[in-house]
């Protein structure tokens, strides 16, 4: 395939990002379905647990994410309908997040966390009828289940069926890989995003619409120098069930067409470090928390790994200057600050549960 190809016109991407309105606009249709089209087209790595990278086209994700919307609609879902996406960062994340969004039912990614206080509020609050778990999330839902009463089906990526609860790779087998998105408009709602660590019992959740993709891009272009560039490659630690995962790394990443790299070096610099040089990745959106401890474990980091990196976007409070200062001498690359998050929302007095 011609390198060229990778790389989409910007003057062409950032066509129409204006006029919009109530112009048909899909946010997944945007992320992935127009990529599509080009089957080699690369769109995701994943490091699973066991060590083994997976490769998968924007054409494998829509596949899939086209069976799931329509195992989604076989179980009652509906347009504005709330699917709760309790997953870590991993392939089905992504794709049950598109399967929600093109069919105009709303996504409301949650990190997998078996011990979060907040995810019975958070379920309740947002009127999830459905849920998508892994092994992790499956044991706290079933605890709560009793408190959820609107809380009709489970889909388990994990594969165990049982009472209201169905296996993904079952449910998958025999639903069709084709599907046709709803005619959503840049207003419309399209996910409920809640703060990823909370310190009250009851979080409010971000409302992210369709179009919140549009608010981001000059950003994310302005951060990672004149991105993207051909060859270019982007990790973060960062989980995706949160905002700035979404909007500083997926939104951006995935309307350029640009390929992201999915692995958790589980809070290890050495083995974030073994992953930036695995992968030659060549962009970076880390946490100023998560970029220190990396300086403190590898202050040598250019003798001790040969890395690839183009750019580095940091989120959080301002580094200091000699974070600063060894990013630009130990890695090659000027810190960028990413901006708070600036998107396409409701008004604060909506009410999210309320159909887009």
């Amino acid at each position: 395939m011609n390198p060229e190809k990778m790389i989409p016109d910007q003057k062409q991407a950032h066509a129409g990002c204006t006029r919009q309105g109530a112009q048909p606009f899909n946010l997944a249709v945007d992320l992935c379905q127009r990529w599509a089209a080009d089957r080699g087209r690369l769109a995701l790595y994943y490091d699973d647990p066991d060590g083994r990278t997976w490769a998968y086209s924007f054409w494998d994700l829509q596949r899939e994410a086209n069976r799931l919307s329509n195992v989604l609609a076989a179980l009652g879902t509906l347009a504005g309908d709330r699917v709760a996406i309790i997953l870590p960062p991993r392939p089905e994340a992504l794709i049950a997040q598109l399967a929600a969004c093109q069919m105009g039912a709303i996504a409301v990614p949650m990190a997998s966390d078996p011990v979060d206080p907040a995810m019975a509020h958070r379920l309740r609050d947002s009127a999830a009828h459905l849920a998508i778990v892994d092994a992790s999330s499956r044991s706290q839902i079933d605890a709560l289940r009793q408190q959820l009463p609107l809380l009709r089906q489970i889909i388990d990526v994990a594969g165990e069926a049982g009472d209201g609860i169905h296996s993904w790779p079952r449910v998958r087998e025999h639903a069709s890989p084709r599907y046709t998105p709803l005619a959503t408009t840049a207003d419309d709602l399209a996910m409920l995003v809640y703060p990823d660590k909370t310190n009250v019992g009851a979080p409010q959740a971000l409302p992210l619409t369709h179009g919140a993709v549009l608010a981001v891009l000059g950003e994310h272009v302005e951060a990672h120098d004149a991105f993207p560039q051909t060859g270019d490659l982007l990790w973060s630690p960062i989980d995706w069930a949160s905002a700035v995962g979404l909007t500083s790394v997926v939104f951006p990443t995935w309307h350029f067409g640009v390929p992201l790299l999915a692995a958790n070096p589980g809070g290890d610099p050495h083995r974030a470090f073994a992953l930036l040089e695995k992968h030659a990745v060549r962009n970076a959106v880390v946490t100023t928390e998560t970029l220190s401890a990396m300086m403190v474990s590898v202050p040598n980091a250019r003798s001790a790994y040969d890395l690839e990196l183009r750019t580095l976007a940091c989120t959080g409070e301002p580094p200091s200057q000699p974070v600063v200062r060894w990013a630009r001498e130990q890695l090659g690359v000027t810190i960028r600050q990413t901006p708070a998050v600036g998107l396409t929302m409701r008004q604060e007095n909506d009410d999210p549960r309320q159909a887009g």
